[in-house]
């Protein structure tokens, strides 16, 4: 099993820079509140299920997203175009020999989709293979760690950790949370280790959760946690979205393809 890794060439742009500036600053902010704002005596009665299922519902919101991520975008700045060119495939008899010829290959140089990413050859490592069937790497990481986020949450409510994890779990998933930003966001993976990486991205916040409510109990420590969260999610769809604007920018084939405006 090979695992491939080499630096990202991004163009970022400011709203780019400002997401990635948030995440790390604001996983350092998080940090700084967890060592010096002392743990609460007061412990709301519904505190707790409402922390927790407002986080199921970020997971759950992400397994969607990234089951179905065209569903949300490809369809918005697609759609049209397609729906365009088969209006004019109705008015064919006005068209000229030159835009007839035009629309043909349109239709004909249509690229299919596999894994939601073009089947163009120009993303094998964003293309995960998986008993026959080409999968995305990041999302199905992402998918799969919020699967499991919910699980270890329930878990978590129902049933009680040792002490020592407890103490131990912040820690843990800043280190997680941290490293893999970096590997998402300055590094371009292989489909292996993209995957991986969204995978423990997710399991990092769900510790970090752990940790900052079974420790502190500060609602206002774990309603800045959640806002983080859905920073972190904006700050690696933004990346992921850069990377694939590069790869459609460079190709040089002048094939009609729906993924040019995602």
């Amino acid at each position: 099993m090979k695992f491939k890794i080499k630096f990202r060439k991004n163009d970022v742009g400011i709203q780019s820079i400002f997401l990635i500036l948030t995440s790390f600053l604001g996983l350092i902010l998080l940090m700084a509140m967890y060592i010096w704002i002392p743990s609460v005596k007061s412990y709301y009665y519904l505190q707790k299920p409402l922390i927790l299922s407002i986080f199921i519902l970020i997971c759950i919101l992400g397994i969607i997203s990234a089951l179905y991520p065209s569903k949300c975008k490809m369809l918005m700045k697609s759609g049209g175009k397609l729906n365009e060119i088969d209006e004019l495939e109705n008015e064919l008899q006005f068209l000229d020999e030159k835009e007839e010829t035009n629309l043909k290959n349109l239709k004909r140089n249509q690229i299919r989709f596999k894994g939601h990413h073009p089947d163009c050859g120009k993303f094998k490592s964003h293309t995960l293979l998986i008993k026959g069937k080409k999968y995305c790497p990041g999302c199905t990481g992402l998918s799969v760690g919020a699967f499991l986020a919910i699980l270890g949450i329930s878990i978590y409510y129902f049933l009680n950790f040792p002490a020592i994890f407890l103490h131990i779990s912040f820690w843990i998933g800043c280190g997680m949370v941290f490293l893999m930003l970096l590997l998402i966001i300055f590094l371009d993976l292989g489909n292996r280790l993209k995957l991986i990486a969204n995978l423990a991205l997710v399991l990092g916040s769900l510790f970090l959760l752990v940790g900052i409510d079974a420790v502190k109990k500060n609602i206002i420590i774990e309603f800045y946690f959640l806002i983080l969260v859905v920073f972190w999610i904006l700050t690696r769809m933004s990346i992921s979205e850069i990377n694939h604007k590069i790869i459609c920018q460079k190709c040089r084939e002048e094939s009609f393809c729906i993924y040019d405006k995602y």
